[in-house]
């Protein structure tokens, strides 16, 4: 089946060759100068991007602009994965892709784009690492409410926390407040109702972390109901070794 941009493709194709064809008959057409043509694909791709940034301008509902997104990443497809991709078009799908939840796509693109140096689209204050960050805590904090694994994904993002990106502080603590939660258990675990000390002490491990890296990130409250519990259970405020 012919997607759109193939459709669009073949249309200036054929525009060129009519060009190129008048021009060895001395004929002039009555279309726009080659050289304004697209080039090749990529221009193509842009183009429609383009006219989709625009479309995308005119819904005031966040949920009507990625079911727009949604209904038209499939005549993308073809292209998320091309070696040639440029970065600035890869850049426009990864976004597209978080916004439409579509994780492990997004991810690769992610890659690529920090891979070769993509910069964000055109209106994003901030630059490709920090979006990834933002764009994967949210899904994982939707993820571990819903009861659902956060693997690969955010095991990823804390491993370049760890090593190679430097973000904001309250990025980071964010991460390590969700490590927190998720060293209690499930999500909406009772601190006061934990038996065994080992999630307790791996919780607090996390949200101190969390609170010496921002200050303000609120984790005072369970940083105190750990201490309690483990009072009630008689053991250290501090794992022994």
């Amino acid at each position: 089946m012919v997607s759109p941009l193939q459709r669009r493709q073949q249309r200036i194709s054929l525009m060129q060759q009519d060009q190129a064809s008048a021009s060895a008959k001395g004929e002039t057409l009555a279309i726009a100068p080659m050289v304004s043509q697209p080039s090749n694909q990529w221009d193509v791709v842009r183009a429609s991007l383009k006219k989709d940034s625009a479309a995308l301008k005119s819904f005031k509902q966040v949920a009507d602009k990625i079911d727009y997104k949604k209904r038209h990443l499939e005549q993308y497809q073809p292209y998320f994965e091309s070696n040639t991709l440029p970065v600035d078009v890869a850049a426009i799908f990864m976004v597209w892709l978080f916004d439409c939840q579509e994780i492990q796509q997004a991810m690769l693109l992610a890659d690529y784009c920090l891979k070769y140096g993509a910069p964000m689209p055109e209106g994003f204050k901030s630059d490709v690492p920090t979006f990834v960050a933002d764009e994967v805590l949210n899904w994982a904090e939707s993820a571990f409410k819903q009861g659902h694994s956060t693997a690969p994904y955010f095991d990823q993002v804390l491993a370049r926390l760890a090593t190679d990106w430097k973000l904001f502080d309250q990025i980071e603590a964010k991460y390590y407040k969700l490590c927190g939660f998720m060293a209690l258990g499930e999500h909406g675990t009772d601190i006061k109702y934990i038996p065994e000390p080992a999630p307790l002490y791996a919780a607090k491990t996390w949200f101190e972390k969390a609170q010496t890296k921002y200050s303000k990130i609120g984790v005072n409250t369970r940083i105190n109901d750990i201490n309690k519990r483990l009072t009630k259970l008689d053991l250290p405020l501090i794992a022994e070794e």
